[in-house]
């Protein structure tokens, strides 16, 4: 009886998963269509259970869930191919956490499912990965004991992507995410608005540009925030290419994303990056929160998202799986485990917090 049924386990991040489960001795499955290469991986991790399973079988997965106590899915793009796990972990009264950065999958979660979840007992725990855990302390942290304080989170993130990592960036940028503005919520897209960015030493000040961050939908669940603004760093050929491509990726055909699928295999792989450039690859988070005089910046600085990302997703699914969760419905990553569990992950894996601001 396997506590964690990890389902995508063959792609790149569900393959570093599966690695990160059987790192801590978990008693974990893996599920997936293709039973060759899941044999290979079970073979490679300490000879989990193999488990089949597809996308749009959900009874099929739902019935591989049933002694089981957290599905952990890498099935992506999630807004393409995601919703066979959500609606296989209701069918089976099973919690469920992914790897998702897709602020469209998580919006339209929110409208769905979380109703029901809340009823039928079960935690959907979306984005328990990088970039959003990070994010989401960032946040908790900064805006602690401030009374409805004005929050900014700017992301500055390394450019290195697995192939599954580019399919999913295709339709973020051609999507709008949710602000908040004088406490109330628009829609804001790609490079709408700028801003320099007070990113903390070695980065200094830096242009960044709007961009719909999947926590746009998850903070306000648990934060009371004025106004949520969510920015990224560029450089000007980004700025440039952001916005001459978002508009296009809005307005393209099928043949025409299928060309932009074309390029996306060119400048990432299947493979994904190799465990020399996860470790060069750097990136930031800042938060920043106003109440009045007050305030507080809280700076999460790491490296390879990929290895960040497994750790996390695998730790989170086993913490939820020993002590459940004491929340239903669609949960943000502090809602699901806590903020001193996903601090002590993050700094266990070598992420620097600091806090700038008054005592």
């Amino acid at each position: 009886m396997p506590d964690v049924l990890l389902f995508g386990a063959t792609g790149y991040t569900g393959r570093l998963t599966a690695h990160a489960l059987a790192a801590r001795g978990a008693d974990f499955a893996v599920a997936g269509r293709n039973v060759a290469k899941l044999n290979a991986l079970a073979a490679a991790t300490g000879g989990p259970e193999v488990r089949i399973a597809s996308v749009g079988d959900v009874p099929g997965l739902a019935d591989a869930l049933s002694d089981v106590k957290v599905l952990l899915t890498c099935v992506g793009p999630f807004v393409e191919l995601g919703w066979t796990a959500v609606e296989a972990a209701l069918e089976a009264g099973t919690h469920y956490v992914d790897s998702t950065g897709e602020g469209l999958f998580i919006g339209g979660m929110v409208d769905r499912f979380d109703a029901v979840a809340r009823r039928r007992g079960v935690a959907l725990a979306p984005a328990m990965a990088f970039d959003e855990i990070p994010a989401d302390v960032a946040a908790t942290l900064a805006a602690k004991d401030l009374a409805e304080p004005e929050v900014v989170l700017t992301y500055a993130l390394p450019s290195q992507a697995s192939l599954g990592t580019a399919r999913s960036a295709l339709g973020i940028v051609a999507s709008r995410g949710p602000w908040i503005e004088d406490g109330k919520t628009m829609m804001v897209g790609v490079g709408e608005r700028r801003r320099w960015a007070p990113m903390p030493p070695p980065l200094g000040p830096k242009p960044s540009v709007s961009f719909p961050f999947a926590i746009g939908h998850l903070a306000p669940r648990h934060i009371r925030m004025r106004s949520l603004k969510l920015f990224s760093t560029t450089s000007p050929l980004q700025r440039v290419a952001l916005k001459a491509g978002a508009p296009l990726m809005k307005a393209m055909s099928a043949p025409g994303r299928r060309a932009i699928e074309g390029l996306a295999k060119l400048v990432a792989s299947e493979q994904g990056p190799d465990e020399e450039q996860r470790a060069r690859a750097k990136w930031t988070i800042l938060a920043e929160a106003r109440s009045g005089k007050e305030w507080r910046n809280v700076a999460l600085t790491g490296a390879d998202p990929y290895g960040l990302s497994a750790g996390l997703l695998a730790s989170c699914a086993l913490e939820m799986a020993k002590s459940g969760c004491e929340r239903s419905g669609v949960v943000a990553p502090v809602e699901a485990v806590g903020l001193d569990f996903l601090q002590k992950q993050l700094t266990d894996h070598g992420t620097e917090i600091t806090t700038y601001g008054p005592k």
